[in-house]
């Protein structure tokens, strides 16, 4: 009777398309998480900023001062959405990095599942394969 602690010959190949899953679905929640993080941040600091242009465009006693106003109270809008847009690009440099350092492990994975597959499978698979029936 065979013990249950024996390996079949397709656990090494699941164990690492198991373990490239495991990674990549850490590694996109990450990104998504930063994603959200950053995101929030950024609509907290669009309501400061509409707060305080509201304020001193409000504070304006003369309408021709408007325009001035309003594009100095635009400004630190701009900064934050330039600041914005840097930590979008840094944060998707690094997950892009992340997930190029792990895809090497999928086509390994692959090739020893197909193998194992190919070596398994015989004469009949190869017929069933190609469309053939005996």
């Amino acid at each position: 009777m065979p013990s249950q602690s024996s390996r079949t010959p397709f656990q090494p190949g699941l164990e690492a398309q198991v373990d490239f899953m495991t990674e990549l679905t850490r590694q996109t929640s990450d990104s998504v998480r930063k994603f959200s993080e950053l995101n929030l941040h950024f609509a907290q600091q669009l309501l400061e900023d509409s707060f305080d242009a509201t304020s001193r465009l409000m504070a304006c006693s003369n309408p021709f001062q408007l325009p001035s106003a309003a594009a100095l109270a635009a400004q630190p809008a701009w900064e934050h959405l330039r600041h914005y847009q840097q930590q979008l690009v840094r944060m998707l440099t690094g997950a892009q990095v992340d997930l190029a350092r792990n895809t090497p492990l999928l086509p390994e994975a692959s090739a020893y599942t197909k193998g194992l597959f190919a070596s398994t499978r015989g004469d009949g698979a190869s017929d069933a394969a190609s469309g053939t029936r005996h």
